[in-house]
């Protein structure tokens, strides 16, 4: 079934609504203490190490990629931030407190791939899952929680499809209601797994637009992200990432040649 860890002028055609311009200057990074830190942190499957010694700070208001190749520990580096994997050893702080989903301090995007899309429920209720964790157990939705869904629907581009079932939505569709159920939950933080896999490139560039909107409201957005080519337009930060934490930083001073070799090995130049 649908997990709900975490929970997180229009376009015609069922298009997502891109950002107004000015959305996409990256806003300036905050002094602040970092939004989220990573300490010493080391998770294996079965006795290996699939991350290793991880010591990492997102600042807050930033917009970063994580990236790497296949097996760096991507995912699971996004999985033990919402502790949904147990790390060997270290420890995760979401704005200086280690993450709990009563706290409603982090949205998740989980990868498109893990989730049940034959479980019966509609686009709605799905985006309204992301009011579940302000309501707690005894209280339903009402009309807020119900106005507040609709207008993410609408904003991902999803209102025509508010009340058709999500195993007969397609691949984008499906990818776009849980960036709405994200989006409903309106948090500090929030972490998406690969946002963009199945999606078309018009889809993409909205998203992109919505993420980075996020960004400019104070937000901090940490994406799992496959595509280097995108990098230096889409993020103003980004972690270099292969088992152990190659580089992390800013993008004009960490995506460098240099620290991709060291990311990729011999696979970068046929990458590149």
């Amino acid at each position: 079934m649908i997990t709900t860890e975490a929970n997180a002028g229009g376009l015609m055609g069922g298009l997502l609504t891109p950002a107004p311009l000015h959305s996409r200057t990256p806003s300036p990074v905050s002094v602040a203490a970092p939004a989220i830190e990573v300490h010493d942190l080391t998770v294996a499957y079965r006795e290996k190490p699939v991350l290793w010694d991880i010591d990492l700070a997102v600042p807050s208001g930033v917009l970063m990629a994580v990236v790497g190749p296949n097996g760096a520990g991507k995912t699971t580096l996004v999985k033990a931030m919402l502790d949904l994997v147990k790390p060997v050893s270290g420890e995760v702080l979401v704005h200086g407190k280690p993450y709990s989903p009563r706290a409603q301090t982090v949205a998740y995007v989980p990868q498109r791939g893990t989730v049940d899309w034959d479980f019966p429920t509609t686009a709605f209720d799905v985006a309204l899952m992301g009011t579940y964790g302000r309501l707690g157990w005894f209280r339903r939705p009402g009309a807020a929680e119900r106005t507040a869904t609709a207008d993410a629907l609408s904003r991902v581009g999803m209102s025509d499809f508010a009340d058709r079932q999500i195993s007969q939505l397609s691949g984008g569709q499906q990818q776009r209601v849980f960036l709405a159920r994200a989006l409903v939950q309106d948090s500090p933080v929030y972490l998406m797994d690969e946002p963009f896999q199945g999606v078309d490139a018009v889809t993409e560039r909205a998203i992109v637009d919505i993420l980075q909107e996020l960004r400019n409201r104070g937000r901090t957005v940490v994406v799992v992200h496959h595509d280097l080519a995108t990098v230096p337009e889409y993020f103003d930060w980004v972690t270099l990432l292969n088992v152990r934490k190659i580089a992390s930083g800013p993008v004009a001073a960490t995506f460098t040649p240099d620290n991709l070799k060291a990311t990729y090995g011999e696979r970068y130049s046929t990458i590149a």
